[in-house]
């Protein structure tokens, strides 16, 4: 959240000195009007895209403000991951999304966002979910309310958006979707 006063503003990535001392939190009269938040997407780059499936059933599209990591079913198994970073954590212990859509619309589909590393090892998975033998149904927005702790005192991460959806004649698919993801 942007702070005004005296018709200056403070976004969120600068920083407000009281004696001296910078502060992450600003409160007035016991009320939070100011907390410094690190934007990590749209801000950093596509790292890496794998494509661990059968290629023409993932895709991946990235406008610089919206990005889409989609696997469909086709007659093979699509899977895939976009790997987003290097980002550091340092100093920050929480995470959230402005918003981030995930759904799944196939059976033996898979979704899922972590903290890892360039080549798709996760460190902590923040989201997951697996349809196993059921036929999908799951669709989940995260927005900002939506507050994940990041465990690991590594300050050196990327965010890994991975995809998996089964094979299938229909073409049903797994998704992910984001336009912003930020440290607190």
């Amino acid at each position: 959240m942007s702070y005004r006063q005296n018709d200056v503003l403070i976004p969120e990535s600068s920083y407000i000195r009281f004696n001296d001392v910078q502060l992450k939190k600003y409160y007035f009269n016991d009320v939070l009007v100011w907390q410094r938040q690190q934007k990590v997407y749209p801000g950093i780059p596509v790292a890496k895209t794998q494509n661990l499936g059968y290629g023409p059933y993932f895709t991946v599209t990235n406008n610089g403000s919206d990005i889409k990591v989609d696997a469909f079913g086709g007659t093979e198994r699509g899977w895939g991951r976009a790997i987003l970073g290097p980002f550091s954590s340092i100093g920050y212990s929480k995470l959230y999304f402005s918003a981030l859509r995930a759904y799944i619309t196939n059976a033996f589909s898979k979704v899922s966002v972590s903290l890892g590393d360039i080549n798709g090892n996760w460190v902590q998975r923040l989201i997951y979910h697996d349809t196993g033998e059921s036929l999908g149904g799951y669709d989940v927005t995260f927005g900002s309310g939506d507050i994940f702790t990041i465990n690991s005192a590594n300050g050196n991460y990327y965010l890994i958006l991975e995809v998996d959806s089964g094979a299938t004649s229909r073409g049903l698919n797994a998704v992910i979707q984001m336009n912003g993801c930020y440290l607190l």
